[in-house]
């Protein structure tokens, strides 16, 4: 009987290692699809420049390229993808996401017009789409309530190694081979990714870390009325997507904001763009999942999204004001870090405001909003702007300035001056956010004595 025992714990116990070495490479696998999915996906604000110099773009078309053409089939088609994730193999729509993607990212580098690169982004955007919400929905079922956050904040680095790395790569295999065969040499290995996801992942038990599991999905109408409902959820989530215009805004157009103003070649402005960006935006994610994790009191991790936007805001606003490349870095490096703060807090509160079978779609339509109102608006409207305030600048010379083909230093300093100015506006909007990740803090503080952890 004893020795029975002792085998069914020793069992157990091998059972309990052998899950916790799979989730562990679930997670691993999935945040190394995610820095794939945020190389392919921010390629055009690194190639920006030498695109517009052979294209004759403007910033604003530049913009609409990195933003609202990826945005506007990502954002319509999360929702349904999603919902179909909540009743099917979360792992073969990860597969095909990650393949269509990575293929619509190589076909940007065979484009010979500016349809046909609109047409490859809206590939790009269709197959992102389908990804972090079934992606976040699988960590969820593999890492229970109290240490959701950090799982989810270590899967959000991949945010910050897949803007570091394709800044750096992109940056030098362009200026060494042309901004086409980036393009290319980054999409491609995403496809042998897709093909290792769907040999080596298998589905975990929905529901398995929850104290309560539901047997079916529940009613899409459920899941919005429920979200829509917390008034917590609805600041975060308003907050996040404000605090995303402004990232993206100024991500897209950090590497051709460092072209302009410094004179940096490509592979010196996006090297230098990927450190700072790569190291700041990495430290805030991992602080803010942490500090998610270890605060008791739910609203202090609003309270430390909305110090984190405000300190993302002053460093922004000093970096823009600096005339070395030394002195933008020095600034940059905490701005960016704080105003990511808010990835763990934010996605731990969308896990857990519904259940099991309705965290996917939860989380796609906290993406909806964050990546359709936040990269559709973000690069738009710091093109837009700067566009305005470049051609308000020369006035009558603005026709002979109307591509980068000019080598002029009035036209140089002019799309500078333009630029730097569209991004401190666009920096505001962290001012926004912060209001709201405040007001979700006091919902938070409100409804915390009738909720209970688990």
């Amino acid at each position: 009987m004893l020795a029975d025992r002792r085998d069914a714990r020793q069992s157990t116990h091998i059972m309990s290692i052998t899950r916790r070495a799979g989730a562990r490479f679930t997670l691993f696998l999935l945040t190394l699809v995610y820095v794939v999915n945020f190389v392919d996906r921010q390629l055009i604000g690194i190639l920006g420049q030498p695109m517009k110099a052979e294209l004759g773009l403007s910033d604003k078309q530049l913009g609409l390229l990195g933003g609202l053409s990826f945005a506007l089939f990502n954002a319509l088609l999360s929702l349904p993808i999603a919902r179909l994730a909540e009743r099917r193999s979360r792992i073969a729509i990860i597969a095909w996401s990650v393949g269509l993607w990575s293929l619509a990212t190589a076909a940007c580098g065979l484009a010979r017009t500016v349809p046909q690169l609109v047409l490859g982004r809206m590939g790009v955007g269709i197959g992102e789409a389908g990804y972090a919400p079934a992606a976040q929905s699988l960590i969820a079922d593999l890492w229970p309530s109290r240490r959701r956050a950090t799982a989810l904040a270590i899967f959000s680095l991949g945010v910050p190694i897949g803007i570091l790395f394709g800044a750096v790569a992109g940056g030098w295999i362009a200026e060494l081979l042309g901004w086409r065969s980036a393009f290319v040499m980054l999409g491609l290995p995403g496809v042998a990714l897709a093909i290792l996801i769907g040999l080596a992942l298998r589905e975990p038990e929905r529901g398995a870390q929850d104290a309560i599991a539901e047997s079916s999905p529940p009613d899409f109408r459920w899941v919005v009325r429920t979200l829509w409902s917390n008034p917590a959820f609805r600041h975060m989530a308003a907050g996040a997507t404000l605090a995303s215009i402004g990232g993206y805004g100024i991500t897209y157009f950090s590497v051709p904001l460092l072209m302009r103003t410094q004179q940096l070649p490509l592979h010196t402005a996006a090297t230098g763009f990927g450190i700072v960006a790569g190291l700041g935006i990495g430290i805030g994610i991992a602080a803010g999942g942490l500090i998610a994790d270890k605060l008791r009191q739910k609203d202090a991790r609003a309270i430390t999204a909305a110090g984190g936007t405000m300190i993302g805001l002053l460093f922004f606003l000093a970096a823009l004001g600096q005339s070395s490349p030394v002195a933008i870095a020095m600034f940059a490096l905490p701005a960016f870090c704080g105003a990511h703060l808010y990835f763990g807090p934010v996605y731990a509160a969308t896990a857990d405001s519904v259940g099991p079978h309705a965290r996917a779609t939860a989380v796609a339509i906290l993406l909806m909003v964050m990546n359709g109102l936040g990269l559709g608006i973000g690069p738009t409207l710091v093109g837009m702007l700067s566009d305005h305030f470049t051609t308000s600048a020369l006035g009558d010379q603005a026709a002979m300035c109307a591509t980068a083909r000019s080598t002029q230093d009035l036209c140089s300093q002019a799309s500078a001056a333009g630029l730097t100015r569209a991004l401190r506006i666009d920096a505001l909007f962290y001012i926004w956010a912060s209001v709201h990740f405040l007001l979700g803090a006091r919902a938070l503080k409100a409804d915390q004595p009738h909720s209970s952890e688990r």
